[in-house]
């Protein structure tokens, strides 16, 4: 017992060492590596990259250690405490990886001019000028000194990260949470020490994030654009090749730069830590349990509460060039926020039932981006990512995969939508429907596939073309009417416990490897035909081959809801039930109401 816990002891200072110290770590690496040595070829940069690189990720790789490194930027009380030359960590998305190669200096001879004597020193995870002992200087005409290249991104953080699904916060600084709050009021201030930003390459324009030139020291595995990275590396303050102006150098070069020495995973188990798997048969426990939170938020909608799940689980995936799996839901009946309700801000809902679907979502999903159609909103920013001038400024829908985007229709009174804003629904419109966000380039604009949720929530139908729409029932219309009138709403609260099984069952059956089977494809083949053919004979309308296409997708989602990697008949026919449900719902909804809203002129 004694030797396991001075083994574990061992175990926490050398992880202590790795995040205060850590280029202390590889130049001991470096020095015990060249001493064992036998070639006379000198030293191989890219061998020792990868033991650094392993021994980081042995020490580093339980929960509990990654979870004592600091995290780096605004997000966090003690980003005032970055200090560089720490190990840091940064659960990013990629915003621009447009930054290039660079050629670095890896592994430099060093000379005493005084003695003659040499040495090799590993400069691979570091930009600062070489801190020397007196005496000595760098050979650059050496021929044991090593060039690398490395690949550099901007990084910034993950625009809508709710708040449960950002990094834990470390002990130490939790202790010192009251002085790093009065350290970042002073930095705030005086520029000094506070991580540099570029307002204009964050998707959320005004919202506090933070960035960082991120280094990646394997050439060629640099992630793509919008990308989420769980970054661990070392933190120093560098230059910004891409900065403009001609002001004071010293200033310019104070831009935050992380040596990336390793990407960690980022699971369903990261974000809900310490929560075991569920076993066989928990899947549909699990979905029970989400449907009855979403019919209570709902107001006892069940068919909403159905649907609203279908949309949470749907991911956009290629499947022989084809893109499945998409499902934009456009929910239909929230009371309408009025003129006079002053807008919340740019990428915050004001109507208080909207604000109520919102966040009970963020809530659910790790992470969340709101968009009110308030005009002054929709005719101002730029939904689309630019590069015009030569640097990739974001637009509003250059997010990471897999965000929740909440569309507030109920502020969209009467108006005039300018070129612009008529661009920007455009914009909206492809993502909805292709699942590509166009980045604007000087010669040509350039589709990138994405995969995000859309939902709509309007008081009608609407104006943006959904992939299906569901009208809310006369209980839930009248329980979101109480909560936009500030009156109580009858809500039992969802159980801690159960919140954290929801999350890991949306993220677990959402990313489940999902089939159809030859023969359910050919069943359902028949089955349409046979319908088409009935109706030709009745005269009746005809099912469409998009309609066919939607109840495919709700069927998919139906077998991937239970925990089912491939699709049945008996979701199937399930999907040809609540499809036939819904339409009845929006038939009935219809006839009993007007459709025409007040809509922006164009």
């Amino acid at each position: 017992m004694a030797n396991t816990t001075a083994a574990t002891t061992t175990s926490s200072d050398q992880v202590g060492e790795l995040i205060n110290a850590p280029k202390d770590v590889i130049s001991r690496l470096f020095d015990d590596y060249m001493a064992a040595a036998t070639t006379d070829d000198g030293p191989n940069s890219r061998d020792f990259n990868q033991t650094v690189q392993n021994y980081f990720q042995g020490l580093l790789s339980k929960p509990e250690a990654l979870d004592r490194i600091p995290a780096f930027g605004h997000s966090s009380s003690s980003s005032a405490k970055n200090k560089c030359g720490s190990l840091v960590r940064f659960r990013s998305m990629v915003q621009d990886p447009s930054y290039g190669e660079e050629l670095h200096l890896s592994v430099a001879q060093l000379v005493n001019a005084a003695t003659g004597e040499t040495k090799l020193i590993f400069s691979h995870y570091t930009d600062a000028d070489h801190s020397l002992e007196e005496g000595w200087e760098v050979d650059y005409s050496s021929p044991n000194n090593v060039f690398t290249e490395r690949e550099v991104a901007y990084c910034v953080s993950i625009p809508g990260q709710n708040e449960w699904a950002q990094l834990p916060l470390p002990v130490a600084a939790l202790e010192g949470a009251l002085e790093s709050l009065s350290i970042n009021a002073q930095t705030a201030k005086s520029g000094d020490g506070f991580p540099k930003v570029d307002e204009k390459k964050y998707p959320l324009h005004g919202s506090t994030h933070s960035a960082a030139l991120v280094k990646f020291h394997s050439p060629g595995h640099a992630p793509k654009v919008t990308n989420i990275v769980d970054i661990v590396g070392i933190y120093e303050l560098g230059h910004n090749s891409k900065e403009e102006g001609s002001g004071d150098a010293g200033e310019q070069g104070r831009w935050p730069c992380i040596h990336a020495i390793f990407v960690a995973d980022i699971t369903a188990d990261s974000l809900v830590p310490g929560l075991p798997q569920p076993v066989a048969g928990e899947h549909v426990d699990r979905r029970n349990m989400a449907l009855a939170h979403l019919s209570s938020v709902l107001g006892g909608d069940d068919l909403a509460a159905h649907y609203l799940l279908l949309h949470l689980l749907s991911k956009s995936v290629a499947v022989q060039d084809v893109k499945v799996g998409k499902f934009s839901l456009n929910l239909v009946g929230f009371p309408l926020s009025s003129k006079e309700q002053a807008s919340a801000g740019a990428f915050a809902l004001s109507n208080p039932a909207t604000r109520w679907i919102s966040g009970t979502l963020a809530q659910l999903v790790p992470r969340c981006v709101d968009i009110p159609f308030e005009l002054k909103t929709v005719n101002s920013l730029s939904f689309l990512p630019s590069a015009e001038s030569g640097d990739l400024k974001s637009g509003v829908l250059q997010l990471a995969l897999d965000t929740e985007i909440i569309c507030d229709e109920t502020c969209l009174h009467e108006g005039t939508l300018d070129e612009r804003g008529l661009r920007n629904l455009q914009a909206l419109q492809s993502v909805i429907l292709d699942q590509a966000v166009t980045y604007v380039y000087p010669y040509q604009p350039i589709d990138m596939a994405t995969s995000q949720r859309v939902l709509v929530l309007s008081n009608g139908k609407s104006i943006l073309q959904n992939d299906c729409d569901l009208y809310l029932s006369e209980a839930a219309v009248a329980f979101l009417a109480r909560i936009h009138d500030d009156s109580a709403a009858d809500f039992k609260p969802l159980d801690p416990m159960h919140t954290e099984q929801i999350r890991q069952y949306l993220e677990l059956a959402r990313n489940l490897e999902f089939n159809v089977p030859t023969e359910v494809s050919d069943s359902i083949s028949d089955e349409y035909a046979a319908l088409r053919r009935e109706a030709h004979e009745k005269g009746e309308k005809m099912m469409t081959q998009t309609e066919l296409a939607l109840i495919v997708t709700v069927a998919r989602l139906i077998s991937i809801s239970k925990g089912e990697p491939q699709l049945g008949i008996a979701s199937w026919k399930e999907a040809v039930a609540l499809e036939a449900r819904r339409g009845e719902r929006n038939d009935l909804a219809k006839a009993a109401r007007p459709t025409a809203d007040a809509a922006p002129s164009k």
